[in-house]
This record gives structure tokens, sequence and C-alpha cells, in this order.
């Protein structure tokens, strides 16, 4: 019988490396080696990565993937989750605006656990982060808004059934192994959006977990386990539970080989939510064009999406590192005080510096139900700083820098991954690393080049 899943699991497994255009494969590249500085970054700034780790390291186990930073050995799917966790611990992995979903944390850690322990070259590695992406991104992408309002956390729910799709190709399994695959990824779907709201740093165990449940389930296929082929459209699957029936059919199965879900992820430049990025662009302008000082703003208004203002339109002056991230205000503040926003502004001292936190208290976010509409087509804002010196400064955008139609170059990858490493890591690390994923022919290099060279370097 044909299904929804089906459909999609014959597409990937019959699908070679070979078939996949190259633009798409460069994307790849450039998505895995942001992963990987992110990852290395991660690794000393998380919350949640100390404990996850200690706790691995404890219990150890079978040989088989390398923990990056972590330096040892563990059971693939143990691997996969503490990358995973290490990946979305700073709020600067990539994502994607129409399934409000962030791949790479979820897809790429699987990916890189099994790929070690198949010993997978690095061309199928990329082929099958391309496959992980756009089975996680056309199932987000179908179910979205719908999904997100009913308070999912879309990167932990989809993301299982990308990081499933990824091993599933890795490990080469039939059109039928990799259908039952996907359908356990599915089947072991989780994430709610309540952390946002207390305790955000527990986030990255979502990913995590998405990431492990993708090792998992590839590898029960290959043994021999079967899963509903009706995950999707079944009378208690997918479709009803995640969204209730409000799903787009040609997101989902559309287009399958024309439209590659990778090509159409952000780049985020800053670390924080990406509902925070359209309104740092606008105060980054904001601060050229006035030259101003946080002490001669008078007041700043923001306008947005909603689902933008219940992520990130509720916290003014923020508690802690990880709240800052879920905060526009503050963000934006930053942009107009100092011209950017780095991982280095979400210091301690800087949370607590109190020009800083009188400056948010005159930011004022509304939701603009026009906005709305054009969600998530467009993820924009608009802002007003009013000086006191009666000056000010108007503008909107639709998108955020980094966005499909508003693209980073590698200028701008390069700067994001060097400016976020630099304070842990020298620069011999940044640029090996861009060498042997996006400098090097992908018959050149293997995934061990990576773990080697995080063994040099991470510590």
């Amino acid at each position: 019988m044909e299904t929804y899943l089906t459909k999609l699991a014959n597409f990937y497994a019959s699908t070679k490396s070979s078939d996949i255009p190259s633009d798409v494969i460069e994307k790849a590249k450039r998505s895995l080696a942001d992963f990987l500085a992110v990852t290395a970054v991660g690794y000393k700034k998380s919350e949640l990565a100390p404990l996850w780790n200690a706790y691995i390291k404890e219990i150890g186990g079978k040989e088989e993937a390398t923990v990056l930073c972590l330096d040892v050995k563990l059971p693939a799917f143990v691997s996969a989750m503490a990358m995973g966790v290490m990946g979305h611990s700073i709020e600067l992995d990539d994502g994607h605006r129409w399934g409000t979903s962030h791949p790479a944390v979820a897809v790429i850690p699987a990916t890189l656990a099994v790929a070690e322990r198949e010993g997978s070259s690095f061309e199928d590695i990329l082929a099958s982060i391309v496959i992980g992406y756009d089975a996680m991104l056309r199932t987000a992408r179908a179910i979205n808004p719908s999904h997100l309002k009913r308070g999912f956390h879309s990167t932990g729910t989809c993301g299982s059934i990308g990081a499933a799709a990824s091993c599933a190709y890795l490990l080469k399994l039939t059109e039928e192994q990799m259908a039952y695959a996907i359908s356990m990824g599915g089947l072991q779907s989780a994430g709610l959006q309540e952390m946002l709201h207390d305790h955000p740093g527990i986030k990255p165990l979502q990913p995590g977990k998405a990431a492990m449940a993708g090792v998992i389930s590839a590898d029960l296929a290959s043994m021999g386990a079967k899963a509903p082929r009706t995950l999707y459209e079944g009378m208690h699957g997918w479709l009803k539970a995640m969204c209730n029936g409000e799903y787009l059919e040609d997101a989902l199965v559309g287009d399958l080989g024309r439209r590659w879900e990778i090509m159409y992820t952000y780049t985020k430049l800053y670390p924080t939510c990406r509902h925070c990025h359209a309104a740092i662009d606008i105060a980054r302008e904001a601060k050229k064009q006035l030259n101003c000082n946080l002490e001669d703003i008078k007041r700043v208004d923001i306008k947005t999406y909603s689902l933008g203002y219940a992520e990130v339109g509720q916290i003014n002056c923020p508690r802690n590192a990880e709240e800052a991230m879920f905060s526009m205000a503050f963000a934006v503040v930053l942009a107009l005080d100092r011209g950017n926003v780095t991982l280095q502004d979400y210091r301690e001292k800087t949370l607590n510096d109190q020009r800083l936190r009188d400056a948010a208290k005159k930011v004022f976010i509304d939701v603009d139900h026009s906005m709305d509409k054009k969600y998530p087509e467009e993820r924009g804002a608009w802002m007003k700083v009013t000086l006191l010196d009666g000056r000010s400064f108007e503008m909107a955008v639709p998108v955020a820098k980094g966005e499909p139609e508003n693209p980073v170059k590698d200028s701008d990858y390069i700067e994001k991954l060097q400016s976020m490493l630099f304070p842990h890591y020298p620069q011999e690390f940044f640029e090996g690393l861009w060498q042997i994923v996006v400098g090097s022919d992908s018959n050149e290099v293997s995934y061990g080049d990576i773990v080697n060279h995080f063994r040099r370097y991470v510590q």
C-alpha cells in the first residue's frame, strides 16, 4: 500500500548521492561546519551538557562512536544525544522558518555517530544529512504553524523523523526498512515549548533525544523491527495527533527531488531565538544611522507577529543567559549599545549591567496582526527608535539576514564562526575545520579527520 510515509521512504532509499545537486551538497557542507563549530562552543557554554556528559561517562558502554569534545567512544545512540545537547545549547544552530525547527542538532549528531560506527564515506555523510533534513523539514513544514500553536517543540518532534531517515540512508536500508525506521522515529516524537517559560536551559534535551531516537529507529529497522506505514494519515497517526488534521499534503510529499528543504534553511548570526533576529537587524541599522548612546533613547517600539511575541516578547530584563536568549528587548538594547549581538554579550556581567537593564525597560513590543497573515512567508519586525532630542529612526524588514531570500555568504559564515570560537579555541581550530569540511573535495576527507581535529584542539 502507498501512504505518505512509503512515498517518502521509497524516494529516499532509492536516491543516490550522485542524484543530489552539487549546490545542495555544498549547502550540506556549510551546515555541517556550522554545526561542528556551534557544538564546540556549546561544550564550553552549555548548562545541560556537563550534566549529560558526566552521566554518560559514568554509565559507559560499547565503544562505537566518538562524542566530539569529550573524546570518548560510547554507544552510537548515546553519542548522538550528547552531541545534540551540546549543539543546541547556545542558540546559534541553523533553522527553518516554515517548519519552525532546528534541523542540524537533531539530524547531524545521529548521522555522525552512525557514520563513524559504520565507516561511512564523507560523501555518504553529506548525502544522508540532505536526506535527514528533507524528511524532518517536510514533516515540520506540513504541520506548522498548527503544531507549534498546540505547544509542541518541532525540533524535538520532527527531529526524530529526520534523524531516523538520515541513519537509515547511511545503513543503506531497503525502501520498506526505510519506512519502518522513519515510522519508529515518528512514534518516538516528543517535545514541548513550555521550557521557554521556565528554565529554558533544558531545551537541548529535546533535540538530543530526537537524535538518539533516530539512531535507535534505524538500528531496529535494520534488525527486522516493523512499524506502522500509516504513520502520518492513520486513525491515530501524526496528522491527527500533532496538528488535528491541519496540514499541507504538498509540503509533505510534493516536489520530491526538485525541492530540497536544506536549501530553505537559515543561518543564525546572533545567539538568540530566531524570532529576535529581524529586530536585531533593524537595531544595528538604527545604531549606524542615529549614532546614539543608550542614555539618548526615549523609547523603542517594536511590532512583530504573534508567535514571535509569545516566545521572545515576554521578558525585558532577563535573570540569566538562558532567559536573555529569549528576550527580544534585551537583544535589541545590546545591538543599540554595541552595534552587534554576540555570544560574549551574554555573560553575567553584561546581564547585570544597569545601563542595559534600564534601557530594556524602554522597549515596548506589540503584536501586529497583519504580520500574522504573512507568517511564515515573512517573519519580520517593525521598529521605531525615538531619542530624547526628538530624532527617530523607523524601519521594517520582512525576513532576517540568513534566510534563503537574504542569504549569508561564506564571509558571513567565517565571521560568525571565528568570533564565536575565538575566546575558546585558537584560530587554527577554525581554519582546519573549515578546510576539512568546506574547502576539501568530499572524496579526499573522512569523518575521522574531523574526529582527530577535535581531539587536537578541544579539551
